[in-house]
């Protein structure tokens, strides 16, 4: 198999996750849900543009949800610290929320289960790894 054959792969299975994530989102009345297709694309860090690969935005809440979305066949996912940040930096735009949440949805395909994990925004971010046997600290 090519390096292009394991992209190409890879993308389709990150699709696939992301659509089942806004399938999942959106059962929730009241939910708008967005998936983002570019998000994945390079920007640069210093860029003021910082795209989640899905957002919900719930108006009767007063909350939006960044995601960055992840699907393994592995036991574990670690996320960047950089694409940890960039969850915060898009959420910098809606201030008139009273809840901004950046959450890390992992669905794991052995186990057939998503794993949510919600991220406090600190001065000591750091690369976040998510496991197969962890709980979620997040609910839709």
């Amino acid at each position: 198999m090519s390096r292009g054959d394991s992209v190409t792969r890879g993308k389709s299975r990150g699709y696939y996750v992301e659509r089942k994530l806004v399938r999942l989102l959106r059962s929730k009345s009241g939910n708008y849900v967005f998936r983002v297709p570019v998000s994945g694309s390079r920007q640069s860090p210093k860029s003021n543009v910082a795209l989640p690969d899905v957002f919900l935005v719930n108006n009767a809440e007063g909350r939006v949800v960044a995601f960055e979305v992840k699907g393994t066949s592995e036991g574990r996912v670690r996320v960047p610290r950089e694409q940890v940040v960039k969850l915060f930096k898009f959420l910098d735009a809606f201030k008139r929320y009273e809840r901004r949440e950046a959450v890390i949805a992992v669905w794991f395909f052995n186990s057939k289960r998503w794993v949510f994990r919600r991220v406090e925004e600190g001065l000591e971010l750091e690369d976040v790894v998510v496991r197969e046997g962890d709980e979620s600290n997040w609910s839709p």
